[in-house]
Parts: C-alpha cells; structure tokens; sequence
C-alpha cells in the first residue's frame, strides 16, 4: 500500500513539473551579438522583462502562440515562438531618439524655480504603479526667449498599501458594519524604476529624447528618491518636456529584473478570474493638488503594441470629497536662462 502510495506521490509530482515546465530564451543584439537585459516581453495579456543576461523564460505550452518585444533603443519585434531559432531572438537597434536641445547662448540672466514634492504618506494620496506602466508630468516654457534645464528631480513614493486582506478577515468578525478600518502595510517588494525625457510632437504623440535614462529601486525603505542632473544638460525642448517615471517591475536588492509576470489567474466559484500579481504590493507614487493652468499628467501602459500616451482622467487620479483634480507630487528644480 505504502509502495503504490509513492508511485502516485511521484506520478502526480512528475505532471506538476511537467504542467508548470519553462523554456529559456534569450534576446541579444543584431551587432554585438551581446544579451540585451529589461526587454519587455508580452504575450496574449502577461508579460515579462529580460534578465541581465537577456533571458526569460514561457510556459512550455505557448511554443504555438505569439509574442511582442520592446527594448529601449530597439525596434519593436512581433514574432511566432515556433520561428525562434536555438531560442534565441534577435533585436535590431533603430534610431527613435530626436537629437539633444542645447541653450542658445549667453543669457542675460538666470533664475532657478523648485517645486518640492508631495509630502501625503497616505496611500489614499497616492496612485499605484503597476509594473510596465509609465506616468508622466508633462511641463512646458514661459516662451520662445527663455531655456529651462532639468537640474535636479524628487519622486515621492507611498510606502504603505492597503492591506485589503486583513481588512476583509476584520469585517468577519463583525458583520454586522458595512466598513472597516483598512490596514495597511509596508511596500515588501523591490521595484526598478527609470526616468526618461519625451518631446510631444506637432500629433500630441510623443517620442524619446536623447537624454540619460536613471535607474533607481524602489524598496519599503524609503519615502523619497532624488535624483541629480545639474552636470547633464536637460534642456526642455520649445513645446515643453515630458518627464517620465516608468516601473520596470520587480527587482532584487541589486537591481536584477525578477521573472515575475504582471498578471496570475485564480479559479473562483468556476471561474478564472485575471488579477495583477501583488496587486496590493506595490509603489505608489503620491500626488498633490493641482492647480489651475498648471501642469498636464499622462499616462501609458507598455502592456500592449497599441498602447499610446494619453492625459490622465479625473477618473485615474480621483478627487477627494469637495478636493480638487489631483496630479503627480513629482518634485523638481529648474534653471532659467532669458535672451
């Protein structure tokens, strides 16, 4: 009896592995023949990023179905997983930057303006950044006589989420209230997150500027991440800058993408039910009143080859109770140059 339990123990552990078997790619360069790390690949609605070595790896039983790769600097690939050769695939690089701006000359005075950010630590004051998606503060110019320089950036993150869990296990013990006091909890996962610069065009589309990208993780830690451009030029284009704050997704402490898809599948009352993986553990970025004629936020998800920039609603960022539109507390410095 003990002896055919085992055999069944061993069968049944056999067709797990098998159910849950990956394949190994690998993403390098059409030149250097190098890996090519922080690859967003996307495939049917999950997604994963590349490795530092450029690898990721599928599910054994999508070799039939199709995928869509997108790197910083590459061209945007669509390719069959059965026409992958040796498992690896290769990115060709494209020329998708506008050229650097640089100042005029020499001004005739300077003046340097700072915006400090969102001081709210409630993550009722914060919207969540999911992995892949990428919000922006658009800023614009005073007028074509004036340069304005990027010289330093604040992005202000909400440790704490709701602990919606707990939450629901409290409201049990007391049915009869409607609400509860929702907990909340500390940020446990580490996140990468970029910085980069997009110049809106004559369409309102956007495109990368030739600007330095920084890279910085975003822990349970801390509250606040400042980051220096007063030795790079960052110089806002005539129709303004946008600023970018992009999540790359999980991370470990180094800074390495982890092999962590965006999104799971549950099976509830017979259901399957697609749900963001960590859905309660993750950054948010705080927000601050806005103000009238100031600022314009957007916002774009990397999840589809469709996706574009688009403003942020009324409905993404909500309003509190008689508050007004809110926007994100990015904090920053800026150095003027009039002509």
């Amino acid at each position: 009896m003990k002896a055919i339990k085992k055999l069944l123990f061993l069968l049944l552990l056999s067709y797990s592995v098998l159910l849950h078997a990956q394949i190994e790619y690998q993403i390098i360069d059409n030149q250097s023949k190098e890996p090519i790390s922080n690859v967003l690949v996307y495939y049917g609605d999950n997604s994963i990023y590349s490795n530092v070595d450029g690898l990721f790896f599928l599910p054994e039983e999508l070799k039939d179905g199709e995928l869509y790769l997108d790197g910083l600097g590459y061209e945007v690939l669509k390719i069959k997983v059965s026409d992958i050769d040796d498992y690896q695939i290769i990115l060709m690089k494209k020329d998708q930057f506008l050229d650097a701006v640089v100042l005029k000359g020499e001004p005739i005075k300077t003046k340097k303006l700072k915006q400090p950010p969102s001081r709210k630590k409630h993550w009722l004051d914060g919207i969540p950044h999911y992995h892949g998606q990428e919000y922006g503060l658009f800023l614009i110019k005073e007028n074509d006589r004036t340069d304005v320089r990027l010289t330093q950036l604040t992005v202000p993150i909400i440790k704490k989420n709701a602990d919606w869990e707990q939450s629901n296990e409290l409201m049990k013990k007391k049915p009869g209230k409607k609400w509860y006091p929702v907990k909340s909890k500390r940020l446990e996962t580490n996140f990468l997150f970029r910085v980069q610069f997009y110049e809106m065009l004559s369409d309102s589309s956007f495109v990368k500027l030739n600007y330095p990208t920084k890279d910085f993780i975003v822990s349970g830690k801390k509250f606040k991440y400042e980051l220096n451009y007063s030795n790079e030029e960052i110089v806002f284009p005539d129709n303004g800058i946008l600023v970018s704050i992009l999540n790359m997704g999980p991370c470990d402490e180094n800074g390495d993408m982890l092999a962590i898809p965006r999104f799971k599948y549950l099976e509830h009352n017979g259901d399957t039910i697609k749900t963001i993986n960590n859905i309660y553990d993750v950054p948010l970025i705080a927000l601050h009143p806005k103000k009238k004629n100031e600022s314009i936020d957007y916002f774009h998800s990397r999840y589809s080859d469709k996706a574009e920039w688009r403003e942020v609603s009324e409905r993404q960022y909500p309003r509190t109770i008689g508050g007004p539109m809110k926007q994100l507390g990015l904090g920053y410095e800026l150095e003027m140059f009039y002509y």
